[in-house]
């Protein structure tokens, strides 16, 4: 969970957590148990997204630097800090309902094959490379 940061707006609305994925910037909101029939758990945005360019002939989108991501995300957790009204705040040492740690033990995963996946391609890509030990 350290690469999350959450925030509990107390019960404001029905999707009264946000949580913050600090290294990619997604911006998750969820309610107390994600799970349930009548439950919330979406991907809402990136608090980066504004920095995404496009290139080439104008139809693929250029990432920004993992720094400018970092940055976008300390600024949009900062603005949450100052203003508890937005989306609530900051959950630390605080415990979470179950369904809670579940979804973001899920968020964890689910990021941790994306970059297997990526890592398997670029090995599928660039066979020899991998064989011998050379990364990229």
């Amino acid at each position: 969970m350290k690469k999350f940061i959450i925030f509990d707006n107390g019960g404001k609305t029905h999707d009264r957590y946000t949580i913050i994925n600090k290294e990619t910037g997604d911006v998750f909101a969820a309610s107390e148990n994600p799970y349930d029939s009548k439950g919330v758990g979406n991907l809402v945005g990136n608090c980066a997204s504004h920095k995404i360019v496009l290139h080439g002939a104008g139809w693929r989108q250029k990432l920004p630097l993992k720094k400018v991501i970092h940055a976008e995300v300390e600024n949009y957790v900062n603005n949450a800090r100052l203003d508890p009204d937005w989306i609530g705040k900051e959950v630390s040492g605080k415990p979470l309902p179950e369904g809670i740690k579940k979804y973001i033990a899920e968020l964890e995963g689910n990021d941790n094959a994306q970059q297997t996946k990526t890592n398997n391609t670029h090995a599928e890509k660039h066979p020899k490379q991998h064989a011998e030990g050379v990364a990229h």
